[in-house]
């Protein structure tokens, strides 16, 4: 529920601002249906999904009435591979693919919905509040020197050879 995510974010020192602004960085990149797969199916499939929306995601992840959970969905129909203020206009479509997305808008907090809405009507504070949380996100016990490394693959730890 919100309150929970929240108070994850709040125990690296993000605020609810964060979480909503940096939550925007889904207006780019997919999702395998394992994923949401359980919003979409059962006696009551999630009552935030618009309806139209509902239909096509279980189109898109089933294979007769089996889920097919490698299926990758967009995260953002509408603009894919934009960085833009789509994703929280999805938000208010009720077309929020992850259940922890659409919480921002549909059983939200009066501060994550307020957050959706200004960043519908204001893509530039959008863009200058994710460069602030991003920052502040990065800052948060970073690993330095060899105690990390940037992966090739996020997938993947990067392997390196002795040659």
């Amino acid at each position: 529920d919100i309150s929970t995510l929240i108070s994850m974010f709040k125990d690296v020192g993000l605020t609810e601002k964060d979480m909503v602004t940096l939550s925007g960085a889904h207006t780019i990149g997919k999702a395998r249906c394992a994923t949401f797969s359980s919003r979409l199916m059962g006696v009551q499939p999630d009552s935030t999904i618009q309806t139209e929306y509902l239909t096509s995601l279980q189109q898109l992840c089933t294979q007769g009435f089996v889920i097919n959970n490698n299926t990758l969905v967009a995260l953002d129909l509408e603009t894919p591979v934009t960085f833009d203020n789509q994703y929280y206009v999805n938000l208010r479509s009720g077309e929020g693919l992850l259940k922890s997305d659409q919480l921002l808008y549909s059983n939200g907090s009066e501060t994550t919905r307020e957050l959706v809405e200004f960043y519908i009507e204001n893509q530039p504070a959008f863009f200058e509040n994710f460069k602030t949380s991003m920052i502040k996100m990065g800052n948060i016990q970073p690993l330095t020197g060899t105690s990390g490394e940037i992966r090739r693959n996020c997938k993947f730890i990067n392997s390196y050879s002795s040659a």
